[in-house]
């Protein structure tokens, strides 16, 4: 759907509380991967620290896998948390709980560097809400909310949202399909009430509609979605040297 088409739709259809993803959505990412995002963020925190760069680079990437494997056995529909990835970090470091926060805010820093707004939707968004149509924001993201609007502040400019839930801090995910439960009942609105944008067709679209929510489709551009597959398929090698 265009955002001309998704402008009218919301117009027609009064008490509709929009609901939005944020990366690749509102927050459009450059074509850097995630391999090399992390590793600057843990270069920057490392000197920060006085650590070794290259040993906080591979402990982040062996704290990210081992979240990632205890979410799939312990709890399969939730998410993983960058706080808990970080504190488990300077654990292993010898650190403390500082020393965890430097570590998280120098990953968020290096995000918020590869990130653009998506001015048209940011406009279309801000337009609603001066109508008084309530807007948030629903994430797969293993940042807190509060992560979330330190981002949304530093790339937008502004909030252009009323909330944010964050998958992290919500024990459940759009790819699960868990979240669209909890966010509604946290809106205190009926499920079909809501319109959600995103980018993913299985989180964003099938997972919503199953939900009773009205999904809208807003797909990154295909020389973009190109670019990232070629990027995450290059990036595989490096992984799979780290989990030798």
């Amino acid at each position: 759907m265009s955002l001309a088409a998704l402008s009218v739709l919301i117009a027609s259809a009064p008490g509709t509380v929009i609901s939005t993803d944020l990366f690749n959505t509102v927050l459009l990412r450059d074509h850097t991967t995630e391999t090399r995002r992390l590793a600057a963020a843990g270069r920057r925190a490392a000197r920060r620290l006085g650590l070794d760069p290259a040993v906080v680079v591979e402990l982040r990437w062996t704290c990210h896998d081992s979240a990632y494997r205890a979410v799939g056995i312990e709890r399969p529909h939730g998410d993983a948390s960058l706080r808990g990835i970080c504190s488990t970090m300077a654990t292993a470091l010898g650190l403390d709980g500082a020393a965890a926060g430097v570590l998280a805010d120098a990953e968020v820093e290096v995000d918020v560097e590869h990130l653009r707004p998506n001015r048209r939707l940011v406009d279309l968004l801000d337009g609603a809400r001066a109508r008084g149509v309530r807007v948030i924001a629903v994430s797969d993201t293993y940042y807190s909310t509060d992560d979330l609007t330190r981002i949304l502040d530093a790339v937008v400019g502004h909030l252009p949202v009323d909330a944010v839930y964050s998958s992290a801090d919500l024990g459940s995910t759009k790819h699960a399909g868990g979240i669209f439960d909890l966010v509604a009942a946290a809106e205190g609105v009926d499920p079909s009430a809501i319109v959600h944008i995103g980018d993913d067709l299985l989180a964003d679209v099938t997972r919503a509609r199953a939900a009773l929510w009205t999904p809208t489709h807003l797909p990154r551009g295909t020389a973009y979605r190109a670019t990232a597959l070629v990027g995450r398929l290059v990036s595989v090698p490096a992984r799979l040297r780290r989990d030798r």
